[in-house]
């Protein structure tokens, strides 16, 4: 059976965006493509025919619609794809507000216009048609899509036509051509926060052409799955400020949230989820960093499962605030405040000796606290900041409770638990993984380049520290983690970008509650016990680099390590 689909493609060049990657896979698999293009001369390929669109105008919708009637070919598929984003205030050739005019009313007037095309392809070939309509978080937009496609679902009753939406995830593409600086930053950080072009078309190819979606209509899709559509009482899909999300049943399901693991939880799962049930009573841990954003959850959490919490924090004002929080919820919560300065190694040694002088044994160490991205600085023993703060100063802190935490777990019989909290950065550090030599190197230093290093060390740390416990037999193990992107005052030497991030959080990233979960879930799920030098992300085992996996590399990070703490 063959088959025709016309693919809108806004893209002024067709080597970007997910209008690349979905035409030739359609024609990979033998499907005759006509793609709608704004740019003609940029679609230059012998596999598809390539047809002049711009959908700011309607007399170019008629136009293509009218040139494609002339070449008297069928027409099975109609993936409506093309759009523009968050432009500046344009109107149409049509006078209609441009986002809206291109995104929504252009397709609507080209499916009209080729609909009698479709019907009469579907009956003659006894072959199901599909309409696809390609929406995004554009949220005014996707209601009228959506609405768009019930309609043609409920009205063409007998006609074996099937119209779906569905959201191919966030990309970054030609799409964001009106915020050069906001895709600069998504470019930069794409690896870590969005789908790559061959992801993002998976969606829109198998709702267009797989057999599993014969006879589905009127349905949203995501992840190459359906997502329900949440209405709210009235039965209206609900506005993007209630309380519940378009793309699931919970404000959690977004785009890189609905994958579960072995564990039984996915990237939605929160730090009380992904403890629920667990006692921790007669447990003491310490958590850097308990000031703020997933460090004051994960202390929160803690002492929710009766988990005596000590908080390591820079400013001891903020971290009173966080625990007469936690009191206020937990009445009966055990939780101390210290302070802790992990850009001084004479501070991270007064809090270590403070905490022996408390008597308490120690059953978790949680590195959690970092900076991220900052400008070239030294810290107070004139080392590079991000590497003292995020890696140094940890590996000072853990080797000066490390008699503490092994005491404790051969007293209580109770495995110890040390989590170092790393990140996907770890894929981006320099080309050497660890500049040895040049670690306070100014005129070489990237911020991101430098931040991406000290989450590489973070997992070396962890994985070096497990194997040597693992050779003394000693009941504690070691593991990192990636929390998740979340939008917290990590940022705070970029403020713009900061910005930015926090008005795409809902959309983008995970929430504290979310971000803390993979650490609440290593330091306390019995899931994990026994189980040492592992890369954690979303509360399942992961894996990073080769780099992070050289054990060479760890050793040698080991004694640079231990040098510099004396």
């Amino acid at each position: 059976m063959s088959y025709t689909a016309i693919y809108t493609c806004e893209e002024r060049n067709s080597s970007s965006g997910i209008g690349a990657e979905t035409a030739p896979v359609l024609a990979l698999r033998g499907v005759h493509v006509v793609m709608g293009v704004r740019n003609v001369a940029a679609v230059p390929t012998p596999k598809v025919d390539v047809m002049e669109l711009d959908l700011s105008s309607m007399a170019s919708v008629r136009k293509f619609a009218s040139d494609f009637h002339s070449s008297g070919l069928p027409l099975n598929i109609l993936i409506n794809n093309a759009g523009i984003m968050a432009g500046p205030f344009m109107l149409s050739q049509d006078n209609i507000e441009l986002q809206f005019a291109t995104n929504h009313v252009a397709h609507f007037l080209l499916t009209n216009l080729l609909l009698e095309t479709m019907k009469r392809t579907a009956h003659e070939s006894r072959t199901e048609s599909g309409i696809v309509c390609a929406t995004r978080m554009y949220w005014a937009l996707i209601c009228c899509q959506i609405s768009h496609d019930r309609r043609i679902n409920t009205q063409e009753v007998g006609v074996d036509i099937t119209a779906n939406s569905l959201h191919p995830g966030a990309i970054v593409t030609n799409i964001l051509r009106h915020h050069s600086l906001l895709k600069g930053v998504l470019l930069s950080l794409g690896k870590y926060l969005v789908k790559n072009v061959q992801q993002g078309a998976a969606t829109t190819c198998y709702v267009a052409f797989h057999p599993q979606v014969k006879g589905v209509g009127d349905t949203t899709f995501i992840h190459i799955s359906v997502a329900q559509k949440a209405k709210n009482q009235q039965g209206h899909l609900c506005h993007p400020n209630e309380r519940r999300s378009q793309w699931g049943t919970s404000e959690e399901t977004m785009w890189p949230f609905g994958r579960t693991g072995p564990s039984g939880f996915s990237a939605s799962a929160t730090a009380e989820e992904a403890t629920k049930g667990i006692d921790g009573t007669g447990l003491t841990a310490i958590v850097t960093g308990a000031s703020s954003g997933i460090g004051a959850e994960t202390a929160r959490v803690l002492a929710l499962r009766g988990v005596h919490v000590v908080m390591g924090v820079r400013n001891l004002a903020a971290g009173k605030d966080v625990k007469e929080a936690i009191m206020n919820e937990v009445p009966t919560a055990k939780v101390d405040v210290m302070e802790i300065d992990l850009s001084s190694m004479a501070s991270v040694r007064k809090f270590a000796s403070d905490f022996h002088s408390l008597g308490l044994p120690l059953n978790i160490l949680i590195n959690n606290a970092g900076i991220m991205a900052c400008p070239f600085m030294l810290s107070q023993d004139n080392i590079e900041l991000q590497f003292a703060t995020n890696h140094v100063a940890h590996f000072l802190l853990t080797n000066l409770l490390l008699e503490t935490m092994k005491s404790t777990a051969h007293e209580s019989r109770t495995e110890g638990r040390i989590v170092c909290v790393s990140s996907e950065a770890h894929r981006g550090p320099y080309a050497e993984g660890i500049r040895f030599d040049r670690i306070n190197d100014e005129p070489g230093y990237a911020c991101w380049k430098a931040y991406g290093q000290s989450k590489l060390a973070n997992i070396l740390h962890a994985k070096e520290l497990n194997r040597r416990l693992k050779e003394e037999r000693v009941d504690i193990t070691v593991n990192s983690l990636h929390p998740g992107v979340i939008a917290t005052n990590l940022l705070r030497h970029h403020s713009f970008f900061n910005g930015i991030f926090l008005s795409l959080g809902k959309f983008l990233l995970k929430n504290v509650q979310q971000g803390a979960a993979t650490t609440c879930y290593v330091a306390l799920n019995p899931q994990v016990k026994g189980i040492g030098g592992e890369y954690f992300s979303d509360c399942n085992i992961a894996k990073p680099t080769a780099q992070a996996k050289d054990m060479e590399l760890a050793n040698k990070l080991w004694d640079f390590s231990m040098s510099l703490i004396g």
